[in-house]
C-alpha cells in the first residue's frame, strides 16, 4: 500500500500518487474515515492524468470546482460546498450557505438561517455531523441549530442525498457533514479577517473578527490548527400579527342588539363572522454574541499511522426583546367599546372596524439564550497492507441555559377610540388611534408570567471501521464496521403557578398590603400601575411605511414585578416559576445504539462501460430510557352525581420507561460511466426517522372537569404519551444523471421517491376512566396511510472561458431548480390531503460570478414558491365552543445577496456583501373555510395571521493571510 500524504509546506500545489489521492480525499477534512470517500486503486489508475486534479484553494472557481469533484467521484448521490479560502465560507451564516445546494431551502429565525429542509424533509428528519459525528445540539428538538456554528471554522460540507450502509442511520431526508480543516493540509499559515456588519433596520454597526493559524512540525509529520472567532450582531425586525379569527355572533360584540344601528340592513344578531380580537404591531431587537474555536492536532507516525486530536467550542448568547401594542377588539369576552363602524365582506370576514372606548395592550416579552457547545475526539487510521482500520471515539455537549429569565407581561391602556381596516391591500392593517398613547397614560396590571427553559445535551460515540481493497478482482472495497453511540437530552421547563394572578379576573385573589387604587379600562376593574413602571419608547417606520402608530411605550419588567411584589408578598411568589412537568414539558430521553454493517463496492464493465455498484446493509440495536411527570387516572375520584370527589388527580409523580427496537437498513447505490463525460446513477434504500423526543416521555394529562358547549356535549379529555413509538421508515428510490463535459462545466439532473410508513399520527376514543366517560387521545405509528415524496433537481454549473473573448474571461453561474410534491398523509379541514409542512413545489438558487485578476463579484438569487407552513386552529360555531384547524400558508419569497473582494497582493484581500436585498416580507395567510352559517355567498377568504420584516445588511471586511 501507498504511504500516508505529507504535506510541504514550502509548495503551493501538490501531486500524489494515486492511492495517496484517494486518502487525501478521504483525511483532508474528515475525522472518521467511514464518513469519507475511499477511491480504490483499480479506479485511480482508471483515470487519464487530466482527471488528478490540482487544486489551489482559493476564490470562487476553485470552490466550484472541488465541489464538482466530490460530486462526480463520490460513490452515492453528493452534493457539497468548498470554501473558498481559508476561513472565507460562501456565506457567514453555514445555513444561508447551504440553501446554494440543489434541494435544500432554509427555515430562519429571527432572520437569521437556523435550520435546514433537504428535498422538503426538516430537520427532524436529518442528521448533521461534525467531522461525522453527531454533535450534541442545544435545541429541544432533533433538529439541529446550525446558528450556533461560525462559518469561518467549516472547510467543507457534503450533503449525502442516498443512503449508505457506512452512513449514520436516523436520516430519511440526508445526512450533513461538516468538515472542519486539518494541520498538514494548510501547513504552515496564518489567517485574520476582521469585518463590520450593519443592519439598516437596527441601524446598528457589530465588528467580527476570526483568526485561523496552523503550523506543521518534525518535518512535517506533525501539525497543530487553531482556529478563533468572534462576533456581534444587533438586528431589528418588525413584525404584525394576531391571535387566530375565530367565529363571533354579532350578539357578543356589544352584549345586546345596539350593534344593529351599525350593521347593514337585515343582519341578525345570530349571524356568525370571524375577526382577531387582538391585532398587534411588535417591534423585536435582538443582540447575539458568538464566540467560537477550533483546535486540531495531526500526527503521521511512520508511513501507516495516521492519529487526528480535534475540539470544538462554540458559546452563542441572545438576548431578545419585543415590545409590543394591541388594539383590543370590543367584546362581551376581553374589553368593552361601542362600535361606531362594522364591516363585514362577502367572505364572511371583517373588512373594517371603528369603536369608542378603546382598550389598548403593551406587550413585551424577553427570552435570552445561552448556548454553550463543545466536541472533543480522537481518531487513528492505519494502513495495513490491503486493509485500512479506523477508530473514532468522541463526546460532545450543548446546553441552552435559561435561569428563569424569560418573562411576558402585559398591561392595559384606555383612549377614546380607535379603528383598524385590514382591507387596505397590504399585508398589515391600517391601525389608527384617536390619539397618542405614551407613558403618561394611566396603565392598569393584567398578565404577568416569569418562567425559564433549560436544555442539555450529550452524545458520545466509539466506532470502528474497516476498509479491505483488494488488489485484483471485481470486489474492489468491502467496507466494515461497529461501533456504539449515545444521546442524552434533558429538558427543564418552569412556569408560575398563577401567571394571571394580577389580572382583571382575578382581583378577589389579591390582598393588597397598602390602599393600592385601582383603575377602570374598557369596562373592568383593574390595579393602577405606578409611573416608574412604563417607560418611553419609540419605533420609527415601523413596517416600512405602513400606517400604523410610529411610537409607543415600554414596560419596566424589573420595576412591575417589584411593585407586585409589594402589593401582595404571597401572591407574587406565585408569579415565580416552578419546575412544570405539564405535557410532557420537562423530561430527559436516553438513546443509546449498537450498530453493524457490511458494505461491499464492485468495480467493472457492462457492455463494455465501466460501472460500479456498492450495496450494503446497516443492523441497528437501538435502547431507549426515558423519564417524566405525569398524572395517573387511578387518582380519579368521582361522586354519584359525576362531581369530583377531590383534587387528588392532580397531583404528578416521576415515572420512568424503558424499551427497545431493532432495524435492517439496506442500501445499494449504481454508478455507470456511459461515456468519459457522462454518468448515470441508481440508488435505492431504507431509511428511517425517529420520533421526536418529546414523544418519547411516559406522561399522561388529564382534563377530567365537565367540559359543556352550547350544542349540550360534555367531554373530559385524558391524553396518553406511548415512550414505545416505533421509528417511522422511508423506502426511498433515487437516479442522477450527471455531465462532466469540462473541468469547470457540470449539468446534471436527479430524480427522488420517498414512500413513509409508521408517521406518528393522534387518535381520540371514547374510554370509560373511573367510571366517567373520557376523550381519550394518544399518539400511534400509522401503518395504513404512506406519505409520499417525489420530486426532481436541476443543477448547472459553468465557466465561460471557454466561451468568450479573452476581454471577457472570468464569468460563471451556477444555478439550481427543484421540484417538489408530496402528500404527508395529514389532511386540512375538507379533508383534502396536503403537503409536508415547510415544503415549496418550486426552488431555485442562482450565484452569477466574475472573477479575474484578484478581483471576484457574485449575486446569489433564492426563491421558494409558496408552502404550506402549520394548522392553525380557532373558535368555530361549526359545533358550539368546538375547536376547528386550517392551514396556515407561506407565500412565495425571494431574495439576492451581493458581494466583492478584491487582492490588494498575495495577503491582503478586502470583502464587501450586502444580504437580505430585497428585504422580503415573511408572513403567513390562512385560507378560511366558511360554513352555512355564514351570509348567503359566503364561500372562501383569505387573512393574514402574520407578517415580519429584517431590513437590509452590510458588511466591510479586510483578511490577510500568509
Amino acid at each position: 500500500m501507498s504511504k500516508l500524504y505529507k504535506n510541504n509546506s514550502n509548495k503551493k500545489h501538490f501531486s500524489l500518487t494515486p492511492i495517496a489521492s484517494a486518502l487525501c480525499l478521504l483525511l483532508s477534512c474528515a475525522s472518521g474515515a467511514a464518513m469519507a470517500e475511499q477511491a480504490t486503486q483499480k479506479e485511480l489508475d482508471a483515470k487519464k492524468e487530466k482527471d488528478i486534479e490540482v487544486i489551489e484553494v482559493t476564490g470562487i472557481v476553485s470552490s466550484l470546482k472541488e465541489a464538482q469533484n466530490i460530486k462526480k467521484f463520490s460513490d452515492n448521490i453528493v452534493d457539497a460546498i468548498v470554501a473558498e479560502d481559508i476561513g472565507k465560507f460562501p456565506d457567514d451564516n453555514v445555513a444561508e450557505a447551504l440553501q446554494r445546494v440543489p434541494g435544500i431551502s432554509v427555515t430562519r429565525v429571527d432572520g437569521e438561517g437556523q435550520r435546514v429542509t433537504i428535498r422538503g424533509m426538516s430537520g427532524k428528519y436529518n442528521i448533521t455531523t461534525f467531522n461525522g459525528r453527531q454533535l450534541a445540539t442545544d435545541s429541544n428538538t432533533r433538529d439541529f441549530n446550525y446558528d450556533v456554528i461560525a462559518s469561518e471554522l467549516v472547510g467543507k460540507i457534503e450533503v449525502h442525498k442516498t443512503q449508505q450502509a457506512r452512513l449514520q442511520e436516523g436520516a430519511v431526508g440526508g445526512v450533513v457533514n461538516i468538515y472542519s480543516r486539518k494541520p498538514l493540509e494548510l501547513g504552515k499559515s496564518l489567517s485574520v479577517s476582521v469585518k463590520g456588519d450593519y443592519n439598516e433596520r437596527a441601524e446598528s454597526f457589530n465588528p467580527k473578527t476570526s483568526i485561523v493559524v496552523s503550523d506543521v512540525f518534525n518535518d512535517g509529520n506533525f501539525g497543530a490548527l487553531a482556529t478563533f472567532v468572534h462576533n456581534k450582531r444587533t438586528t431589528r425586525y418588525d413584525v404584525y400579527g394576531s391571535t387566530n379569527w375565530d367565529d363571533y355572533e354579532y350578539s357578543e360584540l356589544h352584549g345586546d342588539d345596539s350593534i344593529l344601528d351599525v350593521l347593514p340592513e337585515g343582519s341578525a344578531m345570530g349571524d356568525v363572522f370571524r375577526m382577531p380580537s387582538w391585532p398587534r404591531i411588535t417591534r423585536t431587537e435582538s443582540d447575539r454574541e458568538r464566540i467560537g474555536g477550533t483546535l486540531a492536532l495531526q500526527w503521521l507516525v511512520g508511513d501507516n499511522l495516521d492519529i487526528n486530536f480535534d475540539a470544538l467550542y462554540s458559546s452563542y448568547n441572545v438576548e431578545n426583546s419585543a415590545k409590543a401594542m394591541t388594539l383590543v377588539l370590543p367584546n362581551v369576552w376581553s374589553a368593552r367599546g361601542t362600535y361606531t363602524d362594522f364591516n363585514v365582506g362577502p367572505d364572511g370576514l371583517l373588512d373594517s372596524a371603528a369603536w369608542n372606548d378603546a382598550t389598548l395592550e403593551l406587550l413585551e416579552t424577553g427570552v435570552p439564550r445561552s448556548s454553550d457547545t463543545y466536541q472533543i475526539g480522537l481518531n487513528a487510521n492505519w494502513i495495513i497492507d490491503e486493509v485500512t482500520l479506523n477508530f473514532d471515539a468522541a463526546v460532545s455537549e450543548a446546553s441552552n441555559k435559561n435561569d428563569n429569565d424569560g418573562r411576558l407581561v402585559v398591561v392595559r391602556a384606555g383612549i377614546d377610540g380607535a379603528a383598524i381596516n385590514f382591507n387596505n391591500g397590504m399585508s398589515i392593517p391600517d391601525m389608527v388611534l384617536s390619539q397618542q398613547i405614551d407613558d403618561t397614560a394611566v396603565y392598569g396590571a393584567h398578565h404577568s408570567r416569569r418562567f425559564g427553559d433549560s436544555t442539555d445535551n450529550s452524545t458520545s460515540r466509539f466506532v470502528v471501521d474497516g476498509t479491505w481493497e483488494p488488489s485484483d478482482g471485481i470486489l474492489t472495497a468491502l467496507y466494515f464496521g461497529a461501533g456504539y453511540n449515545s444521546q442524552e437530552k434533558d429538558r427543564q421547563y418552569f412556569w408560575p403557578e398563577s401567571p394571571s394572578i394580577f389580572a382583571l379576573d382575578h382581583i378577589d385573589d389579591v390582598n393588597p398590603s397598602f390602599d393600592a387604587p385601582m383603575v377602570e379600562i374598557g369596562g373592568q376593574t383593574m390595579w393602577q400601575l405606578p409611573s416608574n413602571v412604563i417607560n418611553p419608547g419609540t419605533s420609527e417606520n415601523f413596517g416600512d411605511g405602513a400606517n400604523v402608530p410610529s411610537y409607543w411605550p415600554s414596560i419596566n419588567m424589573d420595576n412591575l414585578f417589584g411593585y407586585f411584589e409589594q402589593l401582595d408578598p404571597a401572591a407574587h411568589q406565585k408569579l415565580l416559576p416552578q419546575l412544570n412537568g405539564s405535557r410532557g414539558n420537562t423530561y430527559g430521553v436516553k438513546e443509546e445504539t449498537l450498530h453493524a454493517y457490511v458494505e461491499a463496492k464492485f468495480e467493472d464493465e457492462l457492455f463494455g462501460l465501466p460501472y460500479m455498484l456498492d450495496v450494503g446493509v446497516r443492523y441497528v440495536q437501538t435502547d431507549i430510557e426515558s423519564y417524566g411527570y405525569s398524572r395517573d387516572p387511578a387518582n380519579l375520584e368521582f361522586n354519584s352525581d359525576g362531581t369530583l370527589a377531590n383534587d387528588n388527580w392532580k397531583d404528578r409523580s416521576f415515572v420512568t420507561f424503558g424499551g427497545d427496537y431493532s432495524e435492517v437498513l439496506p442500501s445499494m447505490n449504481f454508478k455507470i460511466n456511459l461515456t468519459d463525460e457522462l454518468v448515470l446513477r441508481l440508488a435505492a434504500s431504507k431509511a428511517i426517522s425517529r420520533p421526536f423526543l418529546t414523544q418519547l416521555t411516559p406522561n399522561t394529562s388529564l382534563s377530567p372537569e365537565l367540559d359543556e358547549g352550547g350544542d349540550g356535549k360534555v367531554t373530559r379529555s385524558m391524553f396518553e404519551n406511548d415512550p414505545g413509538l416505533s421509528p417511522y421508515s422511508a423506502d426511498q428510490f433515487d437516479t442522477a444523471i450527471e455531465w462532466y463535459y469540462s473541468d469547470t462545466g457540470n449539468l446534471a439532473f436527479a430524480t427522488f421517491y420517498k414512500e413513509f410508513v409508521g408517521q406518528i399520527k393522534n387518535d381520540t376514543t371514547t374510554e370509560m376512566v373511573a367510571g366517567q366517560e373520557f376523550e381519550v387521545t394518544r399518539p400511534y405509528n400509522d401503518t395504513a396511510n404512506p406519505a409520499i415524496m417525489r420530486g426532481y433537481e436541476l443543477a448547472w454549473y459553468q465557466t465561460f472561458d471557454e466561451f468568450l473573448p479573452a476581454s471577457l474571461e472570468g464569468f460563471g453561474v451556477s444555478a439550481n431548480y427543484t421540484y417538489n410534491n408530496s402528500e404527508s398523509g395529514e389532511t386540512n379541514s375538507e379533508g383534502e390531503k396536503i403537503p409536508f409542512f415547510g415544503l415549496s413545489d418550486h426552488q431555485v438558487n442562482v450565484v452569477a460570478f466574475y472573477e479575474i485578476d484578484g478581483f471576484s463579484a457574485n449575486i446569489a438569487y433564492n426563491y421558494r414558491s409558496e408552502y404550506t407552513a402549520r394548522k392553525v386552529w380557532h373558535w368555530t360555531y361549526e359545533t358550539f365552543g368546538s375547536v376547528g384547524t386550517e392551514t396556515a400558508i407561506a407565500p412565495s419569497w425571494e431574495n439576492l445577496s451581493v458581494g466583492i473582494s478584491y487582492d490588494f497582493s498575495e495577503n491582503l484581500q478586502f470583502t464587501a456583501d450586502a444580504y437580505n436585498l430585497l428585504d422580503p416580507e415573511e408572513h403567513l395567510t390562512v385560507d378560511a373555510l366558511k360554513t352555512e352559517l355564514l351570509a348567503a355567498g359566503a364561500s372562501t377568504g383569505q387573512y393574514t395571521t402574520g407578517t415580519a420584516s429584517y431590513g437590509r445588511s452590510f458588511s466591510v471586511g479586510m483578511r490577510y493571510k500568509f
